[in-house]
This record gives structure tokens, C-alpha cells and sequence, in this order.
């Protein structure tokens, strides 16, 4: 049942996503239908990569991915833009010719291969504990992570999520993350089977989840716009995914983290183009200095953050909740420390962003009003599409303490 949830709420965001940029696009946004065509194409690549087991097919499918994307980034049309298109499509490229080449050498190692299914792969490397196949999973695995934006090739991250329009942003927060940890998941639970030691790929992608937590956490202190706040809250998100990985959680609860994934950084993206459009800026120290604010546009954000982190019925407050009972089960309490990192994350971020409730509040921008009022609506619906997938995951994977 949780994965037909998370191709549903795939389709359901992405359409969320399309017709925000259709109905309501950035001021200034030029030549809708190109865009729309490329976004289109963008979903649909990786869309079809979550139901392919060919792991070549796979791998180009998200490859195709990384070139829509760049396209998509410099949609803005600024200098800025098509730099930050050019650093998405170098370091996607390069992170994922080394996991090409690791799958190369599995393929090589892989005997007998049948076919490009990881089914057949995962029965011909079975039974062939070897320096080959480790560097194998190794490269793969290191390479999808640089996909995904960890530590240490991040640096994509940030200057994309704040200088594309923040439907792109959401675009690819969303379904970039979830298609790739779709492709390391097989890649991760076969290893734990061929290399049960302490050094392998995935202590390694742990390794590296908590790094890019703690690094979103130290950078968020210093950061004062909203598009970089936002990116550090993707990219905190990102870094538990891999906890998730590490853990190898069932597939109920896999699929549930994927759905919130999706949903969490749709709320934050929808909501930070409200605030930012509104405000006519993106420096919280430059939007204090204004005379008035939306009151409305603001507490989405709020909303967004809070959702994203604490609140009781979002599903990210669920997944917490699991986390605690498997540290409790399997006695590692030393998972607990991920929750406590998701609340000092949310009150950094509050901190930073409570101030501008001091600003008297009006209505929204005149000049915007019809877009605003059309993304604030598109938020509501999110939210509450949120909350029930919260609600419903409380109920179906914490059933026996209800």
C-alpha cells in the first residue's frame, strides 16, 4: 500500500508543481511552454526510473535527468543562472560517470549475467566476496551520492535551489533524492550479504549522511536568505535519507520516507517563493527593513518549517517516531541523536525567520496578488495532502502502540 501512496503522491506533486508554474509562474518567467515541456520530460525520466530493475536503464534515466535539469535551472534567464546550470550539469556528470563505472565493474564481476536486471546481477555476484566487487558497490554507490548532493559534492546544491525559480526547486528537491536512493537501496542491502565488515559502502554513505546533516545545521547559522535556508533544509533532509539506507528499514517504512521526501520539499520550495515573491526580497536583514509584510505569506513558511520537522502529524514527526522505537528494539540509542538534530535544525531556522512577525502586516503584494493567491491555495492543498499522508502513516506503521 505504501508504494502505490508514493507514486500517487508523485504524480499528485508534480502536478502541483506543473500548474503552479503554469498559472503562477515567476515574475518575469518568458517562454511557459518550453518550460513546461522540459519539466515534463524531467518528472517523466525519473518517474520511469522507479519501476525499472535494469540497472543500465536506471542509471540513464537519472544521466537524462541531470540534462533536463541544467536546462531547467537556467530557465531565469540570468548570467548567475546558466553558471549555476553549468555547476549542476559538471558535478551530476561526474558523480555519476563514477557510478557508471562502478556498475561496469559489477557487470564484469557478475558471472553468469543473464541480463541487466539487478536480480540477476545480485545471483552472479553472490557467493564472490572480492576486493572487485566491493570497489564495484563502492564506486556506485559514492557516485549516486554526489546525485544526491552529499558531502562532499554538495557545492551544486546550494547555488541551485537559490538562483533558479523556485518551481525548479522544487522539481528537483523532490524527485532527484527519491530516484536515486531508489538505485542505491538494492546496492546497499546486497553489500550488507558480500562485505558485513566494518568498512564498506554503506558505513561509508552513513558516514557521509551525517556529515552533510551536520554541515546543513553549522551553515544554516550563518545563512540569512531564505532561498539558502530553504536549501539547507532539502539538504538536511537529503542526509537522513541515508540514515534511512543504513538502518535498512522495511519497505512499508522505506516507501513512507520516500513520500514524505517528496512532500516536506514541496511545502518548503511553494512556500519560499510565497514569502520571497511578497517581500520583493530574499535577505531576511533586507525584508526587516521594509514598512509591511503579508502576514499570510509568512506563516506559510512557518507552517512549511514547522511540518518539516515537529509537528505531531506530519510525516516526518512519524518517521522520528520510528527511528526512536528501532534504537529502543535493536538498543543503538545512539539513533535518537537524529531527532534531537532535526529539533535543533528547526529552532535555528525559527529563530532566523521569527523576527519578520514583528513587521505590521497587510495583505499581499498588489502587483501579485493573483499569483500569490493561486500558489497560496496550491500550499493549503499540499498541506493538507501532508498531514493526511502523516496522519495515515501514524496509523499503519505505529498501529500497535495506538
Amino acid at each position: 500500500m505504501m508504494k502505490e501512496i508514493f507514486y500517487s503522491t508523485g504524480l499528485i506533486t508534480f502536478f502541483v508543481i506543473f500548474f503552479v508554474s503554469i498559472f503562477a509562474p515567476t515574475k518575469g518567467q518568458t517562454r511557459i511552454l518550453l518550460w513546461s515541456f522540459l519539466k515534463i520530460l524531467f518528472f517523466s525520466v525519473l518517474f520511469c526510473s522507479w519501476f525499472t530493475e535494469n540497472v543500465v536503464l536506471k542509471w540513464i534515466l537519472i544521466e537524462a535527468s541531470t540534462l533536463f535539469g541544467a536546462l531547467l535551472i537556467s530557465s531565469s534567464g540570468t548570467e548567475k543562472s546558466f553558471h549555476v546550470g553549468w555547476k549542476f550539469l559538471l558535478i551530476n556528470s561526474y558523480a555519476l560517470g563514477l557510478a557508471f563505472l562502478g556498475i561496469v565493474i559489477l557487470l564484469f564481476a557478475s558471472t553468469p549475467l543473464n541480463d541487466l536486471e539487478f536480480s540477476s546481477l545480485k545471483n552472479g555476484l553472490l557467493g564472490q566476496p572480492g576486493l572487485l566487487v566491493e570497489t564495484g558497490i563502492l564506486l556506485t554507490v559514492y557516485g549516486y551520492s554526489g546525485k544526491l548532493g552529499l558531502v562532499p559534492n554538495h557545492f551544486w546544491v546550494g547555488d541551485t535551489y537559490a538562483e533558479s525559480p523556485s518551481q525548479i526547486s522544487s522539481l528537483i528537491a523532490s524527485f532527484v533524492p527519491v530516484s536515486v536512493v531508489l538505485a542505491i537501496r538494492p546496492l546497499v542491502s546486497l553489500e550488507k550479504e558480500l562485505n558485513p565488515h566494518f568498512i564498506n559502502a554503506s558505513n561509508g554513505l552513513l558516514f557521509i549522511g551525517v556529515l552533510t546533516i551536520l554541515y546543513s545545521t553549522l551553515m544554516l547559522v550563518s545563512r540569512d536568505d531564505i532561498r539558502r535556508i530553504s536549501a539547507k533544509v532539502a539538504l538536511f533532509h537529503t542526509g537522513m535519507l541515508t540514515v534511512f539506507l543504513w538502518i535498512d528499514v522495511s519497505d512499508d517504512v522505506f516507501y513512507f520516507l520516500l513520500t514524505t521526501t517528496i512532500l516536506v520539499k514541496l511545502l518548503v520550495f511553494l512556500s519560499m517563493g510565497i514569502l520571497r515573491m511578497d517581500a520583493g526580497k530574499r535577505n531576511i536583514s533586507q525584508i526587516l527593513l521594509n514598512t509591511n509584510l503579508s502576514h499570510k505569506a509568512l506563516y506559510v513558511y512557518l507552517l512549511a518549517l514547522l511540518v518539516s520537522f515537529v509537528f505531531p502529524l506530519s510525516p516526518v514527526f512519524v518517521l522520528d517516531l520510528k527511528i526512536v522505537e528501532i534504537g529502543i528494539l535493536n538498543k543503538k540509542f545512539y539513533l535518537f541523536l537524529f531527532p534531537i538534530l532535526g529539533s535543533i535544525f528547526f529552532f535555528i531556522s525559527l529563530n532566523k525567520v521569527l523576527p519578520m512577525v514583528k513587521l505590521p502586516n497587510r495583505n499581499f503584494n498588489s502587483n501579485l496578488y493573483q499569483i500569490l493567491s493561486i500558489r497560496y491555495l496550491f500550499f493549503w492543498f499540499s498541506l493538507l495532502l501532508t498531514i493526511t499522508v502523516g496522519t495515515y502513516g501514524l496509523f499503519f506503521l505505529m498501529d500497535k502502540y495506538l
